[in-house]
């Protein structure tokens, strides 16, 4: 019988392991390569804000599935070695040269890598396809985007795709390297030093937890918010406490045991409980990978699910559907006009305001921090805009009754005061031409979406006496038009909301092409202290290729466009946020299926020496049962605690609160948490039947 005859009988017998290291090569393959077909389709590309933190934050997802990926690859690389290790020790034994055997073996591997990559990178271009169209229907207006492949996308894939060969290929050179044929045939019976784990081993490893939890996460905020101090870069390695402790509470579940108090349970269940204790160091590093997998899955599904819940609501809590500024030496669309291209769109305006607010200089407190992390307050100047009291009152329909030299400040309607800018920040107003000024006491908020959203820091609202006094002697150009109207059934309003926009656009001028964060009065003392402005110079305004309106000092809002342009902007981010919770839990559902499988096949003749020894079925079935309940039960529980103290502690340190809506999403992690634990469960029960199989029990 020729040697390739015998290899071909040995994979018919061992189809478990080669199938199994298939399965790691393409679900890798098919990840990574989905994931870059869909990262880098032109269609994905032009909804990336170029430089921005989501583009950052896909570029870092990106290389978080590419490293999954491998280490699951090569742990499974690594399982079909050390299974080969007994029939090539067998062969070294019989006399056959190991030359020859390394040949072969890498045959092998490469026919496996042929067929699996072949089929993964097949398969991945159906698959994005579909992610996207299944996705694209959360987006509005996403149905005319027509998604694209790139020879780009492709390239990332193989490039990948040749990263995991060359890792495979490594361990297996690692593999043959060896010399000791005893070594090679008593791979899978080595053992580690049995050490004896302390009692108070897992209540240490869970203070760790949450004391790094805490340091790295509670500690930054309060002491910005306390003593107005940032923390040093070098804070960050808090984490590895947690990590540390994550260590010692699942070395402390696999390796630990004690007679205590009742001796006899200790002594019937001895073996269930001591059997992993040789084997606790790898075991431990197996469920550390597990555990922090399944954080990430949460983490991951977290903030994909808020970015998009989010941007899903985002502008629903604005009380007008539509609302304009502009300068009010600005010729640009009237009432009649405005109501003229809503007949011509079949749109019924149910509401229509007019108000004109005062551009005044404004001297008010803010807040910085130096190179050293220390923060301290400034006074600035610049211009905001000021409403009267009754104009308020009849665009917003809130009551509003202030006296002379009072003023309210306006806010969203989730605002929460930030360490940067309070309402209650104005130390004195001043008009820009007759400079007449005066100290206005602060009274208080007052929540309106759309006004807030026009003025930097704020819009803030004066008597009309005070408003009568100070527009007195200033011209249009320090004035501001604003209009505010509804429209019945709003999302239905789409075509009709980009003609409105694109007209308004249409109609702008010079006087109203500035950058969002552009100030005159800011830019006038720049120049006189010889200083340069960085907000100088136009938006593109009349640059058709580049402008965004995302940048624009007057872009209007738009209730139906700003949540189809919020859920755009974040729609890659949460469609790779969700990917690489699909792939992390593929991941530890096959780490711990192949470490289940592991541990059958490392203690299969301890089995069978229970069976010779007397042992009923039912008690070899129960310690199999008590190891693999080990490795699904341990890291499932550690990650999903810390997963939900990491939501919770990072929602309610964002801002030192948390609403509804946050709440919310703390329940979203979870119905994650149930899913994560039935998917583990099934790999439960699904590993333990073929464990079973594997020990013959």
């Amino acid at each position: 019988m020729t040697m390739n005859k015998i290899m071909a009988k040995l994979r018919k017998n061992s189809k478990g392991q080669y199938t199994l290291l298939g399965v790691c090569i393409f679900l890798s393959v098919l990840m990574v390569s989905a994931f870059a077909f869909l990262y880098f389709s032109p269609t994905v590309q032009e909804l990336l804000p170029t430089g921005g933190d989501t583009r950052k934050l896909s570029w870092l997802l990106f290389f978080v599935t590419a490293a999954g990926c491998t280490i699951f690859t090569i742990y499974g690389a690594d399982l079909f070695f050390k299974n080969k290790s007994r029939e090539f020790g067998v062969f070294l034994a019989l006399g056959e040269q190991k030359r020859k055997l390394e040949v072969q073996l890498f045959k092998e591997v490469a026919l496996i890598l042929l067929k699996y990559v072949f089929l993964g990178i097949l398969a991945a271009i159906p698959v994005s396809w579909l992610i996207w169209k299944a996705f694209s229907k959360m987006l509005i207006g996403a149905d005319q985007m027509r998604y694209r492949f790139t020879p780009l996308g492709i390239a990332a894939g193989l490039l990948f795709t040749a990263f995991l060969i060359l890792c495979i290929g490594a361990a297996g050179i690692r593999f043959v390297k060896r010399t000791n044929i005893m070594d090679i045939l008593n791979d899978r019976r080595k053992t580690e030093m049995v050490k004896e784990i302390k009692p108070w081993t897992g209540k240490l490893g869970l203070l760790l937890i949450i004391i790094g939890l805490l340091l790295a996460m509670a500690v930054p905020q309060l002491s910005a918010h306390l003593f107005l101090q940032l923390m040093p870069p070098v804070w960050n390695l808090t984490w590895l406490i947690s990590l540390a402790g994550l260590y010692l509470f699942l070395l402390s579940a696999v390796a630990h045991s004690g007679i205590g108090k009742k001796r006899e349970t200790y002594y019937k269940n001895i073996i269930s409980t001591n059997l992993m204790r040789f084997t606790a160091r790898q075991t431990t590093r197996n469920m550390c990978v597990i555990a922090l997998l399944i954080f990430v899955i949460l983490i991951s599904a977290f903030w994909g699910i808020m970015y998009y819940v989010s941007a899903f609501i985002n502008g629903d809590n604005a009380p007008v559907d539509y609302s304009l500024h502009y300068p009010a030496a600005e010729s640009q669309l009237t009432k009649a006009e405005i109501e003229g291209l809503a007949d011509e769109y079949g749109v019924d305006i149910t509401l229509y305001e007019e108000t004109r607010a005062l551009e005044l200089i404004i001297r008010y407190v803010s807040r910085d921090y130096d190179d050293n992390g220390k923060y301290f307050d400034i006074e600035t100047e610049k211009l905001a805009s000021f409403v009267s009291a009754s104009d308020f009152t009849r665009i917003s329909g809130i009551s509003v009754t202030l006296s002379s030299g009072e003023y309210r400040t306006v806010v969203g309607s989730n605002y929460q005061r930030t360490i940067w800018v309070g309402p209650d920040c104005l130390q004195a107003v001043t008009n820009p031409v007759t400079g007449d000024s005066f100290s206005p006491v602060f009274q208080g908020t007052t929540a309106f979406e759309n006004l807030a959203l026009m003025s930097d820091p704020f819009v803030f609202i004066i008597s009309d006496e005070d408003y009568l006094r100070f527009s007195a002697g200033l011209d249009e150009a320090w004035m501001e038009n604003m209009v505010f109207f509804n429209v019945k059934d709003v999302y239905s309003t789409y075509a009709f909301a980009h003609a409105l926009q694109d007209s308004f656009i249409g109609r702008a001028t010079a006087l109203s092409d500035h950058l969002s964060l552009y100030d005159a009065h800011e830019e006038k003392l720049a120049a006189e202290a010889g200083k340069s402005y960085s907000y100088s110079g136009t938006c593109g305004l009349f640059d058709e290729s580049g402008f965004q309106t995302g940048s624009w000092k007057y872009a209007p809002f738009i209730k139906v466009l700003t949540k189809q342009d919020a859920m755009q902007l974040v729609a890659v981010f949460v469609l790779l946020s969700i990917y690489i919770s699909i792939l992390s839990l593929t991941a530890c559902s096959i780490m711990s299926y192949v470490r289940s499988l592991t541990v059958a096949l490392d203690n299969k003749n301890m089995f069978a020496d229970l069976r010779r020894l007397g042992a009923a079925k039912a008690y070899t079935e129960r310690v199999l049962r008590i190891q693999l309940k080990k490795i699904y039960l341990f890291p499932t529980a550690a990650g999903c605690i810390i997963g939900i103290l990491f939501a919770a502690l990072l929602t309610f340190f964002n801002d030192m609160r948390i609403d509804v809506f946050e709440l919310n999403m703390l329940g979203v992690v979870g119905i994650l948490i149930v899913v994560i634990s039935a998917v583990m469960y099934i790999m439960y029960r699904v590993s333990l039947k073929k464990a079973e199989a594997i020990a013959e029990i």
